[in-house]
């Protein structure tokens, strides 16, 4: 037994954003300001962010700040010159700050650093969310345009140990992140007007986040964790606003302002202005409102907002504006709020598109952070724990900007559309058209990046692709559909992982897949005809919306695909289809419902060469696509890796019973819609032996040998003369073959009614250097009559059993920020060293994919180890692991702990591992 102890060090990803935010004077990007007299101080912190957009303040020759010694100073705020918005990065952009022949001050270094002045006595400002308004007539710009290079706040963070990038920053300006202006008044500072003394300022406001998570399903969210405000859309929020003194709404006019975007506009829904009532008025299904709830001490008042079921889903900043009118010119009172409000799709919501009508099944589409995915062939099924990871650090914002990309920054009322949100969200997902997050790479050579296999979860590759603003490498169709179900949960979209054995790719949308065999009976692709593959399996996702552009009922279940296989509308993008119009054959409906429909539908249609060259049909299967299509049990729950039931079959959703007579006509159905007449058969052939093929499925494990047999029978009254080749190769999981294995040919007299067998064993020395990380092999035959040219084709795919990871936790009793033990254990199976070993670790609280160098495996030997994890959130939390090395991989396991919430605050920690 070989036995290890380690304790993998956490990545030195950033602290997540909002930590620390909660501070009497601090910027909306974490930046701490202390300010003493006249100077002011900042202290970099890891939210610091350049704009590349010139600073444009001003004040005039009369303003004047105090300084510690209590008298007035010039202040002297220099425009800087901009002949153009370069887009690309700049570090800094200064500021010319000119106090007093004697007095200097330390200049800000950020474009948008609040700067926090005091021009009145008895201005105070002790709320942790936002500064005090003060007369002073400062308009700071706001951003119109910010490069890609800003992305969310971890994007400056320190690497990890991710790898692999491709291609350039955008060239394009991206708009993300944490929009932030300072408080301001619209006012003269030398007007006295008597109705403006008497008006209520805001002095602060509490976001109540502990409160509104809890009621908006969203306090696993790190945003929340960390004082900040998740909200979702149709569903009222409060908020508590402090002000200088009482407040009266007939005495005051209150607006409340929301803003998301780089240039806010109404007509694109992007600019909201709704003003304080006294009580909800019958209203716009479309509009915003706020309604004054009730009255606390202290001078604060209870607001509820309530953003429309349709409202843009974004990143929001909030100004609250008391308005004052008098016969020279209105002028407002601003108080801009620090934190973003972050308003999500909302499935508990009526009134939403997205709602889901069985709120226990959200506990599992929109809820769960971790699941599983579903692998192999339809005759073994194998799972792939993943970790989805939508409430940590970061993702949030990282799933608004790849939706913000996918739009090419134009905010508007599509980003309200849950069917145009995931429509965007096959697309950018994956790199080819769009630079998206992930390039899909088949070839089986994954230098230069992670090779698939050994990813565990989406955290770590979304992170990565906004701090490089480069595509991860490398992503097949299980890593592109697990990061689309990441960013629709984290947005709020209802979401499922589904994974279609024997998956066909239908490239010229004739419903079939058409195999062609030579004259030497061997498999082959014309030069004139498409290349086609049935894929062991093929994963994809559905979400739940209405589909307002259908007909009635063909809501609910969409299927999305962001694997790039074949273009639509001049990208590589998929869906939404309906699955009701998958089921019946509807294949006319938006989008992209006949290739989806032959996906798990499309008939396998075998085309031999006969004399002449001539191509003729020898036989149809439509039974041989779409198999045992499933997704997870919607338990809510983590994956124990105890042997539970966790698979849901779903195929009876996707299709009627193949060869039904149902099925079939759905299946004309679909023809009809693109003019495909059925396949042709000659039914005079003489067709007087039967063929069966068996493979030995008794759980052959890595490292055994095995045997596939193949037995016939002559019901006629001649002796027949079977002719046959009987090959097994290595196969990718996309169908294409890959290494041949072994290959015999047999030439057989059979007699009339009579049977036999042919027989071909595979050795454990034959296939151990040629197997791929599926481990999956295609053993087939090519068999014919000699006299009277019956042809038969016959194929089965086949998977060895790997090893599986076991993962023991060694205490029942987990509590938050106390580290606690996990027991690694599996064995090598081989008769040969494993080499090149690595561990990869997922789960939450881990910032980033932890990966881990371990030693060599002897031969048949168990490995052990032990690693020390400390979790920094409550509940159950599912920890995933994968074993990587030269001739196995992907030997993965899952466990699920119950973590325990403690008297320590956990919202500002991390594990140490």
């Amino acid at each position: 037994m070989m036995y290890e102890t380690w304790s993998p060090r956490r990545n030195r990803i950033a602290p997540p954003p909002y930590n620390n935010h909660r501070m009497t004077h601090g910027d909306r990007f974490g930046n701490n300001l202390t300010s003493t007299g006249n100077e002011f101080n900042r202290v970099p912190s890891f939210r610091n962010r350049a704009f590349n957009i010139p600073v444009n303040i001003e004040r005039t020759p009369t303003a004047s700040t105090r300084n510690s010694a209590g008298t007035s100073l010039p202040v002297n705020i220099e425009r800087i010159p901009s002949t153009s918005r370069n887009r690309s990065f700049q570090p800094f952009v200064p500021v010319n700050i000119d106090r007093s022949p004697t007095a200097s001050t330390p200049y800000s270094t950020e474009p948008f650093a609040p700067v926090n002045i005091d021009r009145s006595p008895t201005a105070t400002s002790n709320n942790r969310t936002a500064e005090m308004s003060v007369p002073v007539n400062i308009e700071r710009p706001l951003s119109s345009n910010i490069s890609r290079g800003s992305g969310p706040a971890y994007s400056n963070s320190t690497p990890g140990l991710m790898n692999g990038s491709i291609g350039g920053p955008r060239e394009r300006s991206v708009s993300f992140g944490r929009y932030r202006r300072s408080a301001d008044e619209d006012e003269d500072d030398n007007d006295e007007d008597d109705v403006s003394s008497n008006r209520a300022k805001v002095s602060a406001i509490d976001i109540l986040s502990e409160e509104n998570s809890r009621q908006h399903h969203t306090e696993k969210y790190d945003v929340v964790q960390g004082g900040g405000l998740v909200v979702r859309r149709g569903q009222a929020f409060n908020l508590l606003l402090q002000f200088d003194r009482r407040f009266s709404l007939k005495k005051n006019t209150l607006r409340l302002v929301f803003k998301t975007g780089p240039n806010p506009k109404p007509g694109k829904g992007t600019h909201i202005q709704c003003l304080l009532q006294s009580e909800r008025r019958s209203t716009s299904p479309s509009e915003w409102t706020a309604v004054l709830r009730s009255r606390h001490k202290e001078n604060g008042v209870l607001v509820s907002v309530t953003p429309p079921a349709d409202c843009i889903v974004a990143e929001w900043r909030l100004t609250v504006e008391n308005i004052v009118s008098n016969s020279t010119k209105p002028r407002a009172f601003k108080f801009t709020l620090k934190e973003s409000i972050f308003i999500l799709f909302n499935p508990w919501c009526r009134e939403d598109d997205v709602y889901f009508p069985d709120s226990n099944k959200l506990n599992e589409y929109v809820l769960n952070d971790s699941g599983v995915i579903f692998n192999g062939d339809a005759n073994y099924i194998g799972q792939k724990p993943w970790f989805y990871g939508q409430f940590e650090s970061g993702i949030l914002e990282a799933s608004l900007f790849c939706v913000q990309l996918g739009f090419d920054s134009q905010f508007g009322y599509a980003m309200s559309n849950p069917t145009r949100v995931s429509r965007i969200i096959s697309k950018i997902v994956n790199f080819n058209q769009d630079n998206g997050v992930l390039v899909g790479n088949w070839s089986g050579d994954y230098s230069g990046g992670k090779s698939p296999s050994s990813w565990n979860g989406s955290v770590a590759i979304l992170r990565q692709f906004v701090k490089t603003q480069r595509p991860v490498k490398w992503g097949q169709c299980f890593i592109f559909a697990g990061i689309v179900t990441t960013i629709c949960r984290a947005l709020g979209i209802p979401c499922r992982t589904i994974s279609n054995f024997s998956s066909a790719h239908d490239t010229d949308g004739n419903i079939k897949i058409d195999i062609y065999v030579d004259s030497n009976r061997r498999e082959v692709v014309p030069s004139n005809q498409p290349s086609e593959s049935i894929w062991n399996f093929h994963c994809w996702n559905e979400v739940w919306m209405e589909r307002r552009d259908l007909p009635s009922g063909y809501g609910g279940w969409q299927i999305i695909d962001a694997t790039p296989q074949e273009e639509s509308s001049g990208f590589n993008q998929c869906g939404p289809a309906s699955l009701r119009a998958i089921k019946e054959g509807r294949c006319e409906l938006l989008y992209d419902t006949l290739f989806v429909f032959a996906e798990v539908n499309a008939d396998k249609v075998v085309w031999a060469r006969g004399e002449g060259g001539k191509w003729s049909i020898v036989s149809v299967d439509p039974s041989a696509i779409g198999k045992k299509i499933s997704t997870k049990v919607p338990d809510g729950l983590p994956v124990t890796g105890g042997g539970a039931r966790i698979r849901d079959d779903i195929t009876d959703e996707y299709k009627f019973p193949d060869a039904s007579v149902r099925e079939r006509l759905a299946v004309k159905k679909a023809s009809r819609a693109r003019d495909i007449s059925a396949p042709y058969i000659n039914e005079n052939k003489v067709e007087d032996v039967r063929f069966h093929g068996f493979v030995d499925r008794n759980y052959v494990t890595l490292g055994q040998d095995f045997v596939f047999s193949f037995s016939f029978t002559n019901s006629g009254t001649e002796t027949r003369t079977i002719s046959a080749k009987m090959l097994c190769e290595t196969v990718l999981y996309t169908g294409v073959r890959d290494r041949i294995v072994k290959q015999q040919s047999y030439q057989v007299p059979v007699s009339p009614k009579s049977n036999g067998e042919m027989t071909m064993e595979i050795l454990a020395s034959d296939y151990l250097h040629k197997i791929n990380d599926n481990a999956t092999f295609k053993v087939s035959m090519v068999a014919e009559v000699l006299e009277t040219g019956q042809l038969v084709m016959w194929d089965d795919d086949f998977r060895l059993i790997k090893p599986n990871m076991e993962i023991e936790v060694s205490s029942s009793s987990v509590e938050v920020n106390k580290p606690f033990q996990c027991r690694l254990r599996f064995k090598n199976p081989l008769n040969a060293i494993l080499r090149n070993c690595s561990i990869s670790v997922d789960g939450p609280g881990i910032d980033g994919e932890f990966d881990q160098r371990i030693s060599d495996v002897a031969a048949r030997t168990e490995w052990v180890a032990e690693m020390t994890m400390t979790p920094r959130t409550a509940g159950r939390k599912q920890i995933t692991v994968t074993f990587n090395s030269d001739l196995i991989d992907n030997v993965s396991g899952s466990a699920d702990v119950l973590v325990s919430s403690s008297s320590h605050k956990h919202g500002h920690l991390f594990p140490c591992f």
